[in-house]
Parts: C-alpha cells; structure tokens; sequence
C-alpha cells in the first residue's frame, strides 16, 4: 500500500508538471501570437525613393559610374519595396524640381513613410556647408557656387520638416574639386549631423575624396549594393559593413562615414514590420575574441574600422603604435579631429572661433578660410535652410519659355528600370511604383524652375553630444515655411564604445 500511495503521489506531481507545462506553453503561445498580432496591426510601410545620377557634366570633369549606379541601387530599391523615381543627368532646375516632387511625395505618403535619397555626382563643400552638383553648373568663382547647386541643408532640411518614421541620405557624391581653380577650401564633403530619425551616408571620410572605381559602379555602391540585400540587417550594422568593405576594397585609401540620429531600425529585405517596432541595433559587426592563440591586429583594426569613433582609432593606435595598420588610422583619426574641429567652428560662426581653429590647425586647408571669416563671419548661419516643396508657397516656380521638362514615365513593381533608363538622356526621369497596380503614364510641363532669394538657413548639431541646435527656415520675400525644426545630436561614424585595455567588446575582452 505505501508503494502505491507513493506510486499515486509521483504521477499526481508529474500531472500537474504536464499540466504546468502545457499551460505555460500555451501562454507562450498566447504572448508570441499577440505580438504577431501587434506586428500584423501596424500600419503598412510606406517606402519612397529619389535616386539620382549625375555624369555627363558640361563644364566638370564628367563621371564614368554614376548613371551605372543610379539604375543598380533603382532596382534594388524597387525590389525592396520602394516606389521609385530615378533620374539622371539632371540640370540645377530640374534637379530641384524631382526634389520638391519627392518631397511632396513623401509627405503625402504620411507618418509611416519611409524617404531615401541615393545621389551619385560632383558635390563640393565651401565654408562648412556642403553643395551637389548637377550637369549645368558653372562656377568661376566662390559666389557662383549658391546659384549653381543644391544645397545639401536645404535638402535635409525640408525632410526633416516632413512627418515620416524615417530618412535615409546616401551620397556617393565625394570626388575630386571638379572646379581647381576656384578654393574650396578642402576636398570632398564637410561633417554633418544627422537630424532625429535620420542616417546619412557618405561614400568617404569627411574632407576625404572618394573613388569613382574602374568597373560598373564606384566602390562605395557596389558594397551598398552587394551587403544591403542581406534580410533582417540592421541598417546601423548594413554601413558598418559597408565601411569596412570599402577600405578593404580600397587598400585603405576610403573609407565610408555615416551620421545616424535613428530611434528605431530599418531592413531593406525580411521583417521589415518587426524591424520597426526595434530600437537601432548598433552592435559590433566584427566579433573579438579573448582566448585568440595570438592578436590578431588585422581583426582588431577591423573591429575599430567598423565601429569608426574617434575613441576606437585612439586606443588602436596606443595598442599597436609600430604597425603599419596604424599609420591609416593616424591618417583617419587627424581627418577626424581636423573635420570636427571645423564643422564645431562654422556652427559658432564667431571671429573667436575661427582663429582658435587657425591656431590650432595652422596647416589645414581650412585654415585660409577660417582666415578670411574670422574677420568677416558667414552671412548666413549654417544651420539654416530654404524648404523645398512645391506647395510651400514660395514663387519663382511657374513654367513659361517653352523649356520643355523632362518626361516623368510611372511602372509598376517588377518592371525594367534598367532599360527605362538606357540611352543617358539628359534630364532621363523613370518613376517605379511598389504597387503592382501602377501603370505608365507621361507627362511634359513647360518653363523653368527658378530660386528666388535665399535667406538664412541654419542646419548643425553635436558630434558626440546631447547639445540641441535647430534647423530654422528661410525667412526671405519668397514665403518659404518659417516654422523651426529640432536637428542635432547625431551619432557619427556609427561609433561609440571604446577599444583595448582588456575591456569586453563583440561578445569578448581583447586584451594587448
């Protein structure tokens, strides 16, 4: 009897061990279906993107790749969702005009809209501030530069006034001064930060020039092309990718930046509903290890490349001081220091400022610039910005003269936009709709997109700080939108963290 009551007492327990497991398992179940629910709810991501090439410049040197580029990262963005309009070849008018159409776009599309743009060209920089280039511009001298170009604050300051969940800049835009004789007071594009829920990329470190590549496409698209279509990667840990790539490509001669304010992540490809409901994944892409038979000091630089902060190039250096490794990253970490130095400089805009950069930088490119606006600072403050919209109310936009604008063709998802785009006829327009409902049309308008005025624009943040700054738009004649607009604090370089002295980093310490 004992032998049975003891027998009774061990099946009671592992019934109610069964039962407890079938109800936390079902509860489980529970928790897991109510959050596929949850993700199921969201609403539909809205994707648009501008893409645009421009190559065959009239006065500039021309480009070999970037009209390659433009229809590769086309289709990949259409592919991955994305309603697209591609362009190449573009005049400063109608540059500016897929400019306010994409922005009308975006801004149409709603809250949950997603905004990309891709730019391959000429870009230069002047006095901090950062210029793309289309196919018409002439520039003599340093005051033609305003008349000829888009400004990049402008660009990123009317995104940032639109409601959307995210903006993405790619700018593969950092070759040589296309204008030697005029001082550009430095080579490729100037830092930048990127405003709240925005990353923008740059093909190159800042004040550093790019590579237009000797096959299809530049070295920077290619590795975006080529890592972008991993699923379920972060985009935060996607340019991380990119970067080490390129300066492996490369053999160190570029090496890709990034400035990312993102409050929540982003996958070109898999479970883009989920990755929306996630904070920024910015985890190391290099994995370190502690019990290494040996050091390996290419993996670390690797590790501290990837991760691109000033404070990683630092600890590298005091680890590995005699390795030829290091030699790039005392180019990168100088590059980085300078860069900063003048990007903090413009953004104070004050005679104080610019000659504590001159004394302290007295060899830099910058310094004959700093030279001349320490006795005169910028009329107009960086951090200011004329809205680009074609409903903002501005004037000088009406169509007149008989110039005939581009055709804007429309497709639906799953067309050619290769073929679409063939020919390099300047000012070539191709919309590509995700909707597999879309059909073509065309449509020609008449005149000449003018500027009118450019008042102050104020654009900025902090590298590596909590400091708020503005963006305030333009106050001229022209009636842009004077409403103000937070911008600043963007992480740059994708960095963070620190390096060496035994502390743990990738899922291992590493210690010298």
């Amino acid at each position: 009897m004992p032998g049975f009551k003891s027998l009774a007492l061990c099946a009671g327990l592992l019934g109610s061990l069964l039962s407890l497991a079938h109800t936390s398992t079902a509860s489980a179940e529970a928790v897991n279906a109510a959050i596929s629910d949850g993700v199921r709810s969201l609403p539909a991501e809205q994707r648009v993107a501008l893409v645009i090439g421009n190559a065959n410049y009239q006065t500039a040197p021309r480009l070999a790749n970037p009209s390659n580029d433009a229809r590769s990262v086309a289709q990949l963005l259409n592919t991955a969702g994305f309603e697209v309009t591609a362009a190449t070849d573009l005049t400063r008018s109608d540059m500016i005009k897929a400019v306010e159409d994409f922005v009308d776009r975006v801004s149409n599309r709603g809250p949950n809209a997603v905004a990309m743009i891709y730019y391959a060209g000429h870009g230069v920089q002047l006095e901090g501030e950062n210029y793309l280039l289309p196919i018409d511009a002439k520039i003599s001298k340093l005051s033609d530069l305003d008349s000829n170009s888009l400004r990049l604050v402008d660009l990123m300051g009317t995104l940032e006034t639109i409601s959307s969940r995210m903006r993405i800049v790619v700018l593969d835009a950092c070759r040589n001064n296309p204008f030697p004789d005029v001082d550009d007071s430095g080579r490729g594009l100037a830092m930048v930060d990127a405003p709240a829920g925005s990353i923008v990329g740059y093909s190159t470190a800042p004040g550093m020039v790019a590579h237009d590549g000797d096959g299809n496409h530049s070295p920077y698209t290619s590795a975006f092309l080529n890592i972008a279509r991993q699923p379920n990667l972060p985009i935060e840990q996607l340019f991380k990718r990119v970067r080490l790539e390129v300066n492996n490509a490369t053999g160190g001669r570029q090496t890709p930046w990034e400035s990312s304010s993102l409050t929540n992540d982003f996958y070109f490809f898999g479970d883009t509903a989920v990755a929306a409901t996630r904070a920024p994944d910015r985890g190391p892409v290099v994995q370190m290890a502690s019990n290494l038979p040996s050091r390996s000091v290419r993996q670390a630089y690797d590790y501290v490349l990837s991760e691109g902060s000033p404070e990683h190039y630092e600890e590298f250096i005091q680890l590995y001081p005699s390795d030829p490794l290091s030699d790039r990253v005392r180019v990168l970490l100088g590059n980085w220091r300078q860069s900063y130095a003048w990007h903090k400089a413009v953004l104070t805009n004050t005679s104080g400022g610019y000659r504590s950069f001159r004394d302290r930088f007295p060899d830099s490119p910058y310094a004959r610039t700093a030279l001349r606006l320490q006795s005169q600072p910028r009329h107009v403050p960086l951090m200011h910005f004329n809205r680009l919209s074609k409903h903002s109310g501005h004037h000088g936009h009406g169509f007149s003269h008989g110039h005939r604008a581009p055709a804007l063709a429309s497709s639906a998802k799953g067309m050619n936009v290769s073929a679409s785009m063939n020919g390099h006829r300047p000012g070539r327009f191709t919309h590509t709709s995700s909707g597999m409902n879309a059909h073509a049309h065309a449509h020609h308008m008449h005149g000449k997109s003018r500027f009118h005025d450019r008042g102050p624009r104020r654009m900025g943040g902090g590298m590596h700080s909590h400091s708020s700054h503005r963006f305030a738009a333009n106050h001229s004649r022209s009636s842009f939108a004077h409403s103000r607009h937070s911008f600043g604090g963007g992480r740059s370089f994708g960095g963070g963290g620190s390096f060496g002295s035994g502390r743990s980093f990738g899922g291992g310490g590493f210690r010298r």
